[in-house]
């Protein structure tokens, strides 16, 4: 989900604003004078740091992406890059699903969303999209991993699926059913097929 502009180390608190306003209010309904006040700064200075309250809401996204996408590999078991790459895939659909601002945002703007399913890709599918790659190219490296130019892109759109439809599936209960079934269904595509079987 791509900013219109680069945020800098500044940025941190305004972000956090935004991520607050968002989380009580939803995007449509968060005003640039009420991100300002919580981040103690003069409304002028958050548009001339983030031009728009959309690239303020896109920005925090993917601070929440990135911040998220770090945790979950520094908390990587060792493995090989198969199981790294399908423990980092499960854990980010569960850290995804339960993220205050994209719940939030599901709830009551589900329509800021749609053009990152259905549209382009932003800077925080990207960010996934990246990492992906390179956990991807570690078990190739290894010989875990069986994979085309297309696996990583293909990966974050059901990664993605699942994630977008953990409301529903938390609803009827089961959610942990169906982490369990992706993790379990990741680990076989993904493996080294024998020459005899393909």
């Amino acid at each position: 989900m791509k900013s219109q502009r680069t945020t800098g180390p500044g940025d941190e608190k305004l972000l956090l604003a935004t991520r607050e306003s968002v989380v009580l209010h939803g995007v449509r309904r968060t005003t640039a004078n009420d991100i300002a006040e919580r981040a103690g700064i003069s409304r002028m200075t958050f548009y001339r740091r983030m031009g728009s309250v959309e690239n303020a809401v896109l920005a925090t996204l993917t601070r929440e992406f990135r911040t998220a996408a770090a945790g979950v590999r520094s908390a990587s078991p060792a493995g090989t890059g198969r199981e790294q790459l399908v423990h980092f895939a499960i854990q980010s659909v569960r850290v995804f699903a339960t993220s205050e601002l994209l719940d939030s945002i599901a709830e009551r703007d589900p329509e800021f969303l749609i053009p990152y399913v259905t549209d382009r890709f932003g800077a925080s599918q990207q960010l996934i999209l990246d990492q992906l790659d390179a956990l991807i190219a570690a078990g190739q490296a290894d010989h875990s991993i069986e994979a085309t130019a297309a696996t990583a892109t293909t990966l974050l759109l059901v990664l993605q699926g699942v994630a977008l439809s953990a409301r529903l599936l938390r609803k009827t209960g089961a959610f942990e059913d169906s982490l369990g079934e992706l993790e379990r269904m990741l680990l076989r595509h993904l493996a080294p097929q024998p020459e005899a079987t393909r």
